[in-house]
């Protein structure tokens, strides 16, 4: 089975868990923060287009329809078990939504948009210079792109503190490796990597981070089974790490540290 298989195979198969795995109080955590950022980059003023690339069940799509009505969404995904919950969940907003049952690679829609997400689609995506590159095409001059992806230096930290030595060298000479073994073989990035690939497709960085950067999703399961600890401490105190994750996820020197890492791009404008 090639990798594509075996992720859309892993995709199909969690289709029905997927929205509520995101809830526990750690994966909500690094969502909730990565909200906060994108609607820093809605424009409130205009009608907006948005392509969404890896849209999965649509939970994106449904938080940006329901807080911004004068946003319309076109919805990517390869996995029609996926898009099938996205069809279910976005069903009243109608017209607003236009969903396409389609692999990324090879993507030529006719439209260009004004924002252009994806969203942990990185980490499934071997090629990244592919990504960014149909990223840009899609997105109009001036347009805003957000691209979030697996921290390489997270990826690396969790195998050494796992012992796994083979994915520890696989991180470090291809970029890739294991995370859970629930999970397919990641694609790991880094930030001055992902700021040049941005800048080689006429896509400017203007605001990158990392997160969470202080709670660090990931090291208590290396370390121990027991994860009612880490639960535990959000779950009693979930709006005071927020805030403390809030404040230092716009420190830059900090991005390093974050489990994903998150690059807000805006398109040169052509002559």
């Amino acid at each position: 089975m090639c990798e594509k298989e075996i992720v859309l195979k892993h995709f199909n198969g969690i289709s029905t868990t997927y929205d509520e795995n995101n809830k526990k109080v750690y994966w909500k955590l690094a969502d909730d923060l990565l909200w906060e950022i994108i609607k820093e980059y809605i424009p409130k003023e205009r009608q907006i287009t948005l392509l969404e690339l890896g849209a999965g069940t649509g939970e994106w799509a449904y938080k940006l329809l329901k807080e911004f009505d004068n946003i319309s969404c076109v919805l990517v995904d390869f996995s029609n078990n996926m898009l099938n919950q996205a069809k279910e969940k976005l069903k009243e907003f109608k017209n607003r939504v236009k969903i396409i049952n389609s692999d990324i690679n090879g993507l030529k829609l006719t439209e260009q948009f004004d924002i252009v997400l994806n969203i942990y689609v990185l980490p499934f995506f071997k090629n990244t210079n592919k990504l960014i590159e149909i990223v840009s095409s899609h997105l109009k001059s001036g347009g805003i792109s957000i691209s979030v992806g697996e921290n390489f230096y997270n990826g690396l930290a969790l195998n050494i503190l796992k012992g796994n030595i083979n994915d520890v060298k696989n991180v470090i000479e291809k970029n890739v490796g294991s995370l859970s073994q629930y999970v397919p073989k990641l694609n790991f990035n880094k930030m001055n990597e992902l700021v040049e690939i941005h800048r080689k497709y006429d896509i400017i960085p203007i605001f990158k981070c990392g997160y969470p950067v202080v709670s660090l999703i990931g090291v208590e399961e290396a370390l121990t089974s027991d994860k009612n600890t880490i639960i535990k401490i959000l779950t009693d105190d979930y709006d005071y790490i927020f805030n403390i994750e809030m404040q230092y996820i716009r420190d830059e020197s900090l991005y390093n540290r974050g489990k994903y890492i998150c690059i807000v791009g805006e398109k040169l404008w052509k002559k």
